[in-house]
C-alpha cells in the first residue's frame, strides 16, 4: 500500500484532488494498484521551515505554494530505478503547475509485513497475500 504524504502550503480541495490523481497515476505506472495508493496532505504554515536560520516563504506573491515536501512509502522490493522513475514523475506533476517551487522527495522503504489495514471488522496484514492475519 504505497503512500505519499505531501506537506505544502494549504491547497484548495480541487488542487489536492488534481495532485492526488496525478500522483496515483505515477504509482500505477510502477504497477501499484490504484485503490491501494494513498495520498495525504499536511499544511505547511508560514514560519515552519527555515534555511540558514531564516524562515522560508511558503507561498509566492500570488498565493501559489513555493515548497513541497513529499515522503513516499513504498515496498522494499522497489529498487533504486523505480525510486528514480517515480521521483521524476512526481516532480513533473508538481513542476507543471508550480514551476518555481522547491521540491523535496524522501523515500521510506517498508516491508509489506509492517503494514496493516482494515476495511471492516478484519485487520489485514499487507504481507499476507491471502489477506488473513492467522497462520
Amino acid at each position: 500500500m504505497p503512500t505519499i504524504t505531501v506537506t505544502c502550503a494549504p491547497l484548495q480541495a480541487i488542487e489536492r484532488k488534481r495532485l492526488a490523481l496525478a500522483f496515483t497515476r505515477q504509482l500505477k505506472a510502477l504497477g501499484a494498484e490504484p485503490a491501494h495508493c494513498m495520498v495525504f496532505f499536511n499544511p505547511l504554515t508560514p514560519g515552519c521551515v527555515f534555511g540558514a536560520g531564516m524562515p522560508l516563504p511558503t507561498v509566492d506573491g500570488d498565493g501559489a505554494a513555493l515548497q513541497f515536501y513529499l515522503r513516499i512509502t513504498l515496498s522494499v522490493a522497489r529498487d533504486a530505478i523505480a525510486h528514480a522513475v517515480l521521483a521524476e514523475g512526481l516532480h513533473r506533476c508538481l513542476a507543471t503547475h508550480y514551476p518555481d517551487a522547491f521540491v523535496y522527495l524522501q523515500f521510506d522503504p517498508i516491508l509489506p509485513e509492517q503494514v496493516f489495514y482494515s476495511t471492516g471488522a478484519e485487520l489485514i496484514n499487507a504481507g499476507n497475500p491471502q489477506g488473513t492475519t492467522g497462520p
